[in-house]
């Protein structure tokens, strides 16, 4: 689900940021200042603002709507990880790569208790997306079992 909003902010430009009160500074290594050259168009254009202090050196002064609670420093450093690993040159695959990581990192945390309006919500934007079947990255969402299946597996 946040996988394809990402990706429809990103083709669009159409990002909202949430300035942060007080920004935070994250520290890049060599290779990740020149990661950081490419993907700081596709960074903007998710959600990010970013001041560049010199040295490797960045000031997250807004974030992604969206991903509050979580640290920006460790989320920014993750996507850049994350670009890093994927190796993709083309801004398609850069995108793609961006808000996979973003949503991962935004994910309702396993385990988490939610309402019935929270649940019932999620399962009308899941069957709203294009593919309801799998991730991004091919892993099965849902499963549908024979109903033989279900009574030997409530035994």
């Amino acid at each position: 689900i946040r996988y394809e909003r990402y990706m429809t902010q990103l083709q669009a430009h159409t990002a909202v940021t949430q300035r942060v009160l007080f920004p935070e500074a994250v520290q890049l290594t060599a290779a990740e200042m020149v990661a950081m050259e490419r993907l700081m168009p596709e960074l903007t254009n998710i959600g990010f603002e970013l001041t560049d202090l010199g040295h490797g050196c960045y000031a997250i002064n807004g974030v992604p709507t969206g991903v509050e609670g979580l640290k920006p420093e460790l989320l920014l450093s993750n996507m850049i990880a994350d670009a890093l690993s994927q190796g993709g040159d083309s801004v398609a695959d850069l995108q793609k790569t961006l808000a996979l990581s973003l949503a991962r990192n935004a994910a309702i945390p396993q385990g988490q208790v939610l309402g019935n309006a929270e649940m019932e919500d999620i399962i009308n934007e899941l069957f709203a997306c294009s593919n309801v079947n799998y991730t991004p990255d091919g892993k099965a969402i849902l499963s549908i079992l024979p109903q033989h299946d279900i009574e030997q597996l409530l035994g």
